[in-house]
C-alpha cells in the first residue's frame, strides 16, 4: 500500500512539473488583428502598430524566444465582429479594437483584457455636400445622415446631438460605415455624414464641407481604440503580453515627440490617407501633440467606458450593464512605463496606472 501511494505521488508530481513547463513554454506566434490599409494585396499599417514594425524591437524579442509575429489585417467594415469571433475562439491573441464595440462585446460576455489603454483619440467630423445650405446640426433635423451604428464614433455625435438638445431620432439615420458614407455624401445620396479624417479628402475633391468636428467638443467625445488581449492568452503568456505592452507604449512614446511628427505623418500616409489629410487632422487641436498619445488612467477608462455602457443601454445596443473593472490589466502599462523610464514622461499618469495585471 505504501508503495502504491508513493508511486501515485511520484506520478501527480510529474504531471503537475509537466503541466507547469507546458505553461511556461512561449506560444508559435502571436497574432495581432488591426484594421489595416490592403495595397497591391499587401496590408499597409499605419499609427501605432506601423511604429512598432518599422522598429522592429518586438519582432527580434519574439524571434529570440522562437515565437513568430503575425500581423492580422481586417477590413474597416465588419472588424469589430471578426474580432469578437477570434477572442472568443482564441484563433487571434490581441488586437485593436474601439471602444462602443467594446462595450458591446463585453456585455455579450465576449472575454478579454485591456493591455494597453489608448491615448485622446481620433477627432470625428460631421461632413455636408459641397452645394448644401446646412450650417449647424439644428440645420439637419429630419434630414437623411449616414453614421455607422454601433462603432466609436456613434458615442462622439451622439453626445454632440445632445449638448444641441437634439437625438438621433430627430434624423433620419442611414446606417453606413465611413467609407460608404463619404461616398453617399459625393453622390447626393444623403444630407450629411458622420465621418473620419476622410472628411478632408472630401473638402479637397470639392464634393462636401465640414460644419463640425470633436476638436470643438469636449475630449471624451472621439473615437478611442486600446490595445485588448484574449483572457487565456494574457493568462498563459504573461511575459509575451508584457512586450508587446512595453512594444506598444514604446512606440507611442516615440510618436509623441515633436521631432519625429513628419515621420509619423510619412509612416501613416502609407496606410492609404494623405499626408495633408492626417496633418490636417491634428492642426488646431486642442489637446496637445504629446498629450494625445499619453494612454489613459485607470479612473479615465472607468468614466469613460461606464458613460458609453449607459449610452449603450440607453439605446438598446446591449441588454446587460457593463463594468470595464475586472478587464483593465493595465499593470502591463505601467510595468511597461517603469521599464522605458518614462513614469515621468506624461505627468496626468504618475501613480494613476494600475499596479496589477
Amino acid at each position: 500500500m505504501k508503495q502504491f501511494w508513493r508511486n501515485s505521488l511520484v506520478t501527480l508530481t510529474a504531471l503537475l512539473l509537466s503541466a507547469t513547463a507546458l505553461a511556461e513554454q512561449p506560444p508559435a506566434s502571436v497574432k495581432i488583428a488591426i484594421v489595416a490599409y490592403t495595397q497591391g494585396g499587401k496590408p499597409v499599417f499605419g499609427g501605432i502598430a506601423g511604429r512598432v514594425i518599422e522598429d522592429g524591437w518586438l519582432e527580434q524579442q519574439l524571434s529570440q524566444r522562437g515565437v513568430k509575429l503575425d500581423w492580422i489585417a481586417l477590413p474597416h467594415a465588419g472588424a469589430g465582429p471578426q474580432i469578437n469571433e477570434g477572442f472568443s475562439n482564441n484563433s487571434i491573441d490581441f488586437a485593436v479594437r474601439g471602444d462602443l464595440p467594446s462595450v458591446i462585446a463585453g456585455a455579450g460576455g465576449v472575454p478579454g483584457k485591456l493591455i494597453v489603454p489608448g491615448g485622446s483619440g481620433n477627432n470625428i467630423y460631421l461632413v455636408v455636400p459641397s452645394g448644401s445650405d446646412a450650417k449647424s446640426i439644428e440645420d439637419l433635423k429630419g434630414k437623411r445622415v449616414a453614421l455607422h451604428r454601433g462603432r466609436p464614433w456613434e458615442f462622439a455625435f451622439s453626445n454632440f446631438l445632445a449638448s444641441k438638445g437634439l437625438k438621433l431620432d430627430d434624423l433620419k439615420i442611414a446606417n453606413l460605415n465611413p467609407q460608404v458614407g463619404a461616398a453617399a455624401v459625393s453622390a447626393g445620396k444623403v444630407d450629411a455624414a458622420v465621418l473620419l479624417s476622410e472628411a478632408y479628402a472630401l473638402e479637397d475633391k470639392g464634393v462636401g464641407k465640414i460644419i463640425w468636428s470633436t476638436k470643438e467638443g469636449a475630449n471624451d467625445w472621439r473615437l478611442v481604440s486600446d490595445l485588448w488581449g484574449t483572457d487565456s492568452f494574457v493568462a498563459q503568456h504573461p511575459d509575451i503580453t508584457q512586450l508587446l505592452a512595453t512594444a506598444w507604449v514604446k512606440a507611442a512614446w516615440w510618436i509623441s515627440q515633436e521631432q519625429n511628427q513628419d515621420a509619423y505623418y510619412q509612416l501613416s500616409s502609407r496606410a492609404g490617407t494623405a499626408e495633408s489629410v492626417l496633418r490636417r487632422d491634428d492642426q488646431n487641436d486642442p489637446v496637445t501633440w504629446k498629450d494625445r498619445w499619453a494612454p489613459k488612467s485607470d479612473e479615465q477608462l472607468k468614466a469613460h467606458y461606464q458613460a458609453l455602457t449607459a449610452y449603450a443601454l440607453a439605446n438598446h445596443l446591449i441588454r446587460n450593464t457593463y463594468d470595464i473593472s475586472p478587464s483593465l490589466a493595465t499593470g502591463f502599462t505601467h510595468q511597461a512605463l517603469i521599464d522605458l523610464k518614462l513614469t515621468d514622461y506624461w505627468p496626468a499618469l504618475r501613480g494613476q496606472v494600475s499596479t496589477l495585471p
